[in-house]
C-alpha cells in the first residue's frame, strides 16, 4: 500500500492529487502545522499571511469529505511521524517551487520523475476529482471566487465586462463571507448571491454543478481544475502569465 504526505496548504494539496492517483492511490497523510516552518525551511520567509498557522486540524476536518470521496484515496489522517512510514513525500516539489515556470501539476510531475511531455499533458488534462452529487442553481450557472491573494484593489475590466453580460444576476459566490462584500463592493456587482459551505465537499458540489467558474488563485480554482469544470482565472499581474502556478495552457481562460 502506497502511503502519500502533504503539509498544504489547501490548493498545494489539491493539485498534488493527479500525481497521486497516477501512481495508483493509496492512504493520504496530512502533516499538521507545519506551515511556519515550511516557509523558512524552503523560502527563507514567513509564510504568506493568508496561510500563517495553517495546516490544523480543522483544516483537515474541512478536507475530509471531499478526500474521502475520492476513490483512490484510501484512508485520509493526520500524519504521526512515529507510526507511519511514507512511501511518497508530496513536499517534494518544493525545491521547484522557486521560479519554476510552470503549473503546479507539472511541478509535482518533475519532482516525481515524469518529465515527458506527453505524460505531463495527460495527467494535467485528465480531472481527479469526483463529487457523489453535483449542485446546480438553475437560474444562476456561474460560481464565483475571489480572494485577496495576489490581485489588485483595482478591478479587472473583465469582470466589469461579465457584469455587462449578465453574469451578475446569474452567479453565485462561494468563499468567506468577507471576500463576498468586497468583491460587491470593488466590482459594483449587486445581484450576485453568497452560498457558505461548511467544508470542502460542500464548495466542490456547487463547482462542479456551474457551467463556468471564474475566480482568481485560489482553492476554489484548484478544485474547478480538478473536476474540469470550464474556468476563467484572474492571473497575478506580478508575474508573466507562464510563470502562474496555476497556468494551465489550453485548459481555460486567463484574464
Amino acid at each position: 500500500m502506497k502511503t502519500f504526505k502533504h503539509s498544504g496548504t489547501f490548493g498545494d494539496i489539491i493539485y498534488s492529487l493527479p500525481i497521486m492517483k497516477h501512481f495508483g492511490g493509496g492512504e493520504f497523510y496530512l502533516h499538521l502545522d507545519q506551515i511556519n516552518h515550511i516557509g523558512q525551511f524552503y523560502y527563507g520567509s514567513k509564510p504568506n499571511p493568508f496561510h500563517q498557522g495553517r495546516m490544523t486540524k480543522d483544516d483537515l476536518e474541512f478536507m475530509r469529505p471531499l478526500f474521502e470521496a475520492q476513490s483512490y484515496i484510501t484512508k485520509f489522517d493526520s500524519f504521526d511521524p512515529a507510526t507511519t512510514k511514507i512511501t511518497d513525500d508530496l513536499d517534494k516539489f518544493r525545491p521547484l517551487f522557486v521560479r519554476h515556470p510552470g503549473n503546479y501539476v507539472d511541478m509535482y510531475c518533475h519532482a516525481f520523475g515524469i518529465t515527458d511531455v506527453v505524460s505531463q499533458t495527460k495527467i494535467r488534462k485528465t480531472p481527479w476529482l469526483t463529487v457523489p452529487n453535483a449542485v446546480t442553481i438553475d437560474d444562476r450557472p456561474y460560481v464565483i471566487n475571489r480572494t485577496a491573494r495576489w490581485v489588485s484593489d483595482e478591478i479587472d475590466p473583465t469582470w466589469r465586462a461579465f457584469q455587462d453580460q449578465g453574469a451578475d444576476e446569474s452567479s453565485i459566490f462561494v468563499g468567506l463571507e468577507e471576500e463576498y462584500y468586497a468583491f460587491k463592493k470593488l466590482s459594483g456587482w449587486t445581484k450576485i448571491e453568497f452560498k457558505p459551505t461548511k467544508n470542502m465537499l460542500e464548495l466542490a458540489q456547487l463547482i462542479a454543478g456551474a457551467e463556468q467558474f471564474v475566480g482568481n488563485q485560489s482553492v476554489a480554482l484548484s478544485i474547478a481544475i480538478g473536476l474540469g469544470v470550464p474556468y476563467a482565472c484572474e492571473a497575478r499581474k506580478d508575474l508573466p502569465i507562464e510563470r502562474n502556478e496555476c497556468y494551465f495552457k489550453d485548459q481555460g481562460e486567463y484574464f
